[in-house]
């Protein structure tokens, strides 16, 4: 602060005395600079003339009461819904500041290109992987020094969506009634740890196990089975059907013939009719 002292009759070479809260300041001079005031210093100036005849040869200024406001560093954090997220999912970001003042800017970044409106917040659904967002905080408080800042950076991780399938087939399709099946399901994206629910006509059966066996199937019985895949961005899915056609085993009747003479003694001859 530079404060400047006008004189009215102070002769030729008048003397100034600036003063701090009554201690005397500076020099000799019409002007005084301080950058160490604080609040409620009061500043004046005696002046002494040398004008013939000035009477008093003193007189002191009004004094000048400081207002001195402390210094304001703005700050700003932003924080994401998600960090991690698979392609075309909507994350929201929040800026919260401090210093800011009464109307403060926020001017969001991705990859050092404007984005959004002047708000705390920010929600985008088509980020890429390794987009970076950040925010400048522009503050109107009292004192801010910087008046601008800038948060810390979200780099942000965007998985690709995957699409998971899964194939079954069987050792046999048209079988004999009571005639064992196994049934092998084959996956895609189906992630480290797959898990596999096998259904028979909509109701779960099996366990969770690529290969699924049965022996009392029905004509017309429909698997299929679903795949739950772990991989990141992945959902279920589901396999074709397989539609069984089991036939009927047919009827054997047996007819046992004992001779009961010398010539058949423990002999059987044996009759077969087939129905």
């Amino acid at each position: 602060m530079t404060f400047t002292a006008t004189p009215t009759n102070g002769g030729t070479t008048p003397i100034y005395q600036w003063k701090k809260n009554g201690t005397n300041i500076g020099t000799n001079s019409a002007t005084y600079t301080a950058s160490n005031l604080t609040n409620a210093d009061i500043i004046s100036c005696i002046l002494t003339s040398n004008a013939t005849c000035a009477n008093p040869t003193t007189a002191t200024s009004t004094a000048i009461n400081m207002g001195v406001n402390p210094v304001l560093v703005p700050t700003i954090s932003i924080a994401a819904s998600a960090t991690a997220i698979c392609a075309g999912t909507s994350v929201t970001f929040t800026a919260t500041s401090t210093n800011g003042g009464t109307t403060p800017i926020y001017q969001w970044k991705k990859n050092g290109t404007n984005i959004g409106t002047n708000s705390t917040t920010y929600t985008a659904n088509n980020l890429a992987d390794a987009d970076i967002i950040t925010c400048v905080l522009t503050s109107n408080a009292t004192c801010a020094s910087p008046t601008t800042t800038t948060s810390t950076a979200i780099n942000m991780v965007v998985n690709p969506v995957l699409v998971p399938t899964i194939s079954i087939a069987a050792s046999a399709t048209t079988i004999c009634a009571g005639t064992s099946v196994s049934f092998t399901a084959t996956p895609t994206n189906g992630g480290t740890t797959p898990i596999y629910q096998w259904k028979k006509n909509g109701t779960n059966i099996g366990t969770n196990s690529a290969t699924y066996t049965a022996s009392n199937l029905a004509d017309a019985d429909i698997i299929t089975c679903v795949l739950t895949s772990n991989a990141t961005c992945a959902n279920p899915a589901t396999s074709t059907a397989i539609n069984m056609v089991v036939n009927p085993v047919g009827t054997n009747n047996q007819y046992l013939r004992i001779c009961n003479n010398n010539l058949c003694r423990n002999k059987r001859d044996f009759y077969r009719n087939t129905d």
